[in-house]
């Protein structure tokens, strides 16, 4: 492959990875449908065989999560919560007690569809503990037993889980076919972060050459050392592992934001 092939190729990937990062920020089926384009945008005659066969277990990742039945609930909620300021309806028969009701059992079910440890089942764990408290705090409202801020918060954090744990699988396996698709090509690859399973050490992974780099954030282990620190530990391709290295958070508040997004965006 000529150097002027591979510069051309560059273009896509970082299309693919941009199109993750929105859909990260805030997931609809249309930043979906971005990320689908993307993948179909990489060439496969480029490609080997691993690449070409993970590439399209993303693109059919990534077309069910498109389909979901959840963004049709979710949108249904949304509408419901809307609407209840302006409607008499009693707890029992409130549209959105109703909605957000239905979407919590999805929630649920979909955790049973993952085994103990995987990372997509660990989202949607999320989403269903953040839909329980958001039912408990519609309840109460509707009961009058709490204020309308406090529900709006609690409200807001499931909306959001359940948004982050419908693509979270298809997002897994995007990363994980830009990764593949640039080996490949023969580039540099610079991976995107992707979680671990929840069971492990580590948090998440970085694909970066030739190596994977595993990181955790530690708690503080010193009397007077509020922030912790970072573990990293680099496996090379071979499979062999370096010394775990600690970097100090300490009171960098740049260095402490980019490991809180770091946390949020897995």
């Amino acid at each position: 492959m000529t150097t002027a092939v591979r510069t051309a190729l560059y273009p896509l990937i970082t299309a693919g990875q941009s199109a993750v990062r929105d859909t990260e920020r805030h997931a609809t089926p249309e930043t979906l449908r971005t990320i689908d384009g993307a993948l179909c945008a990489l060439p496969v005659n480029e490609m080997d065989d691993q690449a070409d066969r993970i590439l399209h277990a993303a693109i059919r990742a990534v077309s069910l999560a498109g389909d979901a039945e959840e963004w049709e609930a979710l949108a249904e909620l949304e509408r419901a919560l809307s609407q209840m300021l302006h409607t008499g309806d009693p707890v029992t028969e409130n549209p959105a007690v109703k909605s957000m009701l239905l979407l919590v059992s999805q929630c649920s079910a979909r955790c049973g569809q993952y085994d103990h440890g995987d990372v997509t089942r660990a989202a949607w764990e999320r989403a269903f503990q953040a839909g329980t408290e958001a039912l408990g705090a519609l309840l109460s409202v509707l009961r009058k037993e709490m204020r309308g801020p406090e529900m709006d918060k609690r409200v807001t954090a499931f909306l959001t889980a359940v948004r982050r744990a419908i693509p979270y699988a298809a997002l897994y396996e995007t990363r994980r076919a830009l990764v593949e698709a640039a080996r490949a090509y023969g580039l540099f690859v610079i991976g995107m972060r992707q979680p671990m399973p929840t069971n492990g050490r580590w948090g998440w992974a970085r694909r970066l050459g030739r190596a994977t780099f595993l990181f955790e954030v530690e708690p503080p282990h010193m009397e007077g050392d509020p922030y912790g620190a970072v573990a990293v530990r680099r496996i090379a391709e071979d499979g062999t592992a370096a010394p775990v290295r600690y970097i100090p958070l300490g009171p960098d508040e740049e260095r402490r934001r980019a490991v809180t997004e770091a946390q949020y965006r897995i």
